[in-house]
């Protein structure tokens, strides 16, 4: 059974990571199952939900802005991101939003 995240009481922030695959995924693999298990000791981090096939979606959750961008600039994922730039992607894109209203069942 696919499980949706559980968020707190808006607001917070997701980050929306979409992304085209190159060729090259020469150890993609185990470096994303290594910073999905990094990133959940991060602080601030709440959770993340992703899905791939032709264009891979993964959207991030966050307590804050500063959470986020210390993120980014952790030494590892920094690393990670440059490996993905030169080589795992064909084209990605960021989006930083805040949430102010969430609903469902």
């Amino acid at each position: 059974m696919e499980k949706i995240n559980q968020t707190p009481k808006p607001p917070y922030y997701a980050v929306i990571f979409t992304s085209i695959k190159s060729d090259h995924l020469e150890n993609y693999a185990e470096e994303a199952l290594r910073m999905e298990n990094l990133v959940k000791s991060q602080p601030g981090y709440l959770g993340h939900e992703s899905a791939s096939s032709e264009i891979g979606i993964t959207v991030s959750y966050w307590k804050d802005l500063e959470s986020i961008k210390a993120w980014k600039n952790h030494k590892d994922h920094s690393l990670a991101q440059t490996r993905g730039k030169s080589t795992w992607y064909s084209h990605y894109k960021v989006r930083i939003c805040k949430v102010e209203k969430e609903y469902g069942i």
